[in-house]
């Protein structure tokens, strides 16, 4: 695949608090989630990933995990998190795509 083709999805961070989630990465992880994000632009349901609702699916990425909604009308992705896989990480999925 070239630079020059045209993506099948746009992938946003939906808040300034998933980018500052990206930002804190190590750099070699920071790496790894970028790379995945942007496969996600023409693969949004990549082997692996996992429905959590209707339209919200995860994706592992190591010990992180990328929570996104699939928005198929207007062709848009939105990452809701990028968290570290613990107890917490999702609890209140529902809402952050609200």
């Amino acid at each position: 695949m070239s630079d020059n083709e045209p993506l099948a999805f746009e992938v946003r961070l939906r808040s300034r608090r998933v980018q500052r989630e990206l930002d804190s990465l190590p750099e070699a992880d920071y790496q790894r989630v970028a790379t995945r994000l942007r496969a996600l632009a023409n693969d949004p349901r990549p082997r692996g990933c996992e429905k959590l609702y209707d339209g919200i699916y995860r994706v592992r990425v190591g010990n992180i995990r990328v929570i996104y909604f699939v928005d198929e009308g207007n062709k848009r992705i939105e990452v809701g998190g990028i968290r570290r896989r613990r107890e917490s990480t999702y609890k209140g999925i529902e809402g952050l795509f609200r």
